[in-house]
């Protein structure tokens, strides 16, 4: 065992450990504001969402990745291998939807409450636990053609039509269907991508309007501080920001994957560790950010 190997199990054991305490914190937290009866914010519904995608993200992915890169092979029969990859699609599109949709829902809040805007947020606010329902159906049809393709590894012998993924493999389709494949499991991603985008920059053009007005105020009190709206969508567009920047980083090293058809395990290994990045972080940021978490459990 060389020193990165080392170095790369130990990352894999702190990143999984992390995400899966930090977003189990987050849900029990939730639950518990839920209990004692106290006012839930809009936005607690899709965070909670938000946690449960991260969650099984980490447990689809994360772990059988962790498993194989300390040695354990063939621990996935078929059935496992169809389950693992079909929940771990699903649950990473839920995590761009629902971003997607807490990206949207913050953009609306702090819009200004006059004209259209007023109607558009009281139907954002109604329609708050359809949005989150829509995501999980619409990530559950979308993704129903994953596991047609994947095969338990010890079913699969060593040709040029098959790519072995460690733990299972899958038939490489023809041109056609490839093609097909692709344009249907990326155009919701693009559609998600573009919407978080175009409410992120949205975003921050309202709060430099809010910072320019803000910022000839000089007096003793704190009216020259950001409004915790202000900061709730700081941290949004954090949340937002680090969901694009991985997205796009795995993007890349997927499609260097996809080409050169036998890429390097540790090429697999590194877009893991990635994928794995966000669900890890989303966690911290919002415990971070937000003091009502720890102060509740506290």
């Amino acid at each position: 065992m060389t020193l990165g190997d080392l170095i790369l199990k130990l990352l894999f054991i702190v990143q999984t450990g992390i995400g899966v305490l930090g977003n189990t914190f987050l849900l029990l937290t939730y639950a518990s504001i839920s209990c004692t009866g106290q006012a839930l914010r809009p936005t607690h519904l899709i965070l909670t969402n938000l946690a449960v995608a991260n969650f099984l993200v980490l447990l689809f992915k994360g772990i059988p990745q962790m498993t194989l890169i300390w040695g354990v092979t063939h621990t996935l029969g078929k059935t496992g291998c169809k389950l693992v990859y079909y929940i771990h699609r699903m649950a990473r599109g839920l995590s761009l939807c629902t971003t997607c949709h807490l990206s949207s829902f913050q953009a609306m809040t702090i819009s200004p409450g006059t004209g259209g805007w007023m109607k558009l947020k009281e139907r954002a606010l109604k329609n708050n636990g359809f949005s989150c329902s829509l995501c999980w159906v619409s990530n559950l049809l979308i993704n129903i053609s994953v596991p047609v393709h994947i095969e338990a590894l010890q079913h699969i012998h060593n040709s040029t039509g098959t790519r072995n993924y460690g733990l299972c493999s899958s038939k490489t389709p023809g041109t056609s269907s490839a093609v097909k494949y692709t344009t249907l499991m990326t155009f919701p991603d693009i559609v998600f991508m573009g919407l978080m985008a175009g409410a992120s920059v949205y975003m921050v053009l309202l709060l430099l309007r809010h910072h320019r007005r803000v910022r000839h105020i000089h007096t003793l009190s704190n009216s020259h501080r950001f409004s915790p709206e202000a900061k709730a969508t700081q941290t949004i567009l954090l949340l937002a920001s680090t969901f694009i920047f991985f997205y796009f980083v795995d993007s890349i090293l997927t499609i260097y994957s996809t080409v050169y058809f036998k890429s390097p395990l540790w090429l697999q290994h590194t877009t893991t560790l990635l994928t794995s990045c966000y669900p890890t972080l989303s966690p911290l940021i919002l415990m971070i950010r937000d003091p009502r978490v720890p102060s509740f459990c506290f």
